[in-house]
């Protein structure tokens, strides 16, 4: 770690980092532009951090303390599939918004799948809502493949989402 308090640090989640996973995974914001649903419980968000082979957690700190996750599925035992990957998710808790722990995040999903994985395509599903997130994923080369109508519901109405999808150069 830098000793600049603003610098975003990438690692791999553990098992101490759960609460404050929790916490952003059940922010305001999150639930807003992800699938996920207010009052999540801590054995649910628990049971998601549990480690499995195909996907990988990572989280981002700032002086410390952890502000951001984002997850990766892979298809290891799918043997014609195992070429691609999902960003399913990538967040940062409330309070570190603009600061780039997205763009850190994401940036280094794209590090493991270009050069640790040798995963050829990433592909990733976004409300079309969020107009921030897009520009993100365009700016670090993902293209829009489609409109998926209705794919998503919240605060009482259906919304659309982005298919998204990166091959690696």
């Amino acid at each position: 770690m830098t000793s600049d308090n603003s610098a975003v640090t990438i690692r791999g989640l553990e098992e101490r980092d759960h609460d404050a996973v929790h916490a952003i995974l059940t922010s305001d914001s999150v639930i807003e532009g992800t699938m996920r649903v207010p009052y999540s419980s801590q054995h649910s968000t628990k049971e998601r951090l549990e480690p499995k082979d195909e996907i990988h957690l990572l989280v981002a700190e700032i002086g410390g303390r952890v502000v951001g996750f984002a997850e990766l599925v892979t298809y290891p035992p799918h043997p014609r599939h195992r070429h691609v990957a999902e960003l399913n998710m990538v967040c940062t808790h409330p309070e570190f918004e603009g600061r780039g722990v997205g763009r850190a995040l994401s940036e280094a999903v794209i590090d493991l799948a270009d050069n640790w994985l040798n995963l050829r395509r990433l592909s990733l599903v976004v409300f079309e809502d969020n107009a921030h997130a897009i520009r993100l994923y365009e700016r670090l080369g993902f293209e829009r493949e489609g409109v998926m109508r209705e794919f998503g519901f919240k605060r009482g109405r259906y919304v659309d989402a982005v298919v998204m999808g990166r091959l690696r150069p």
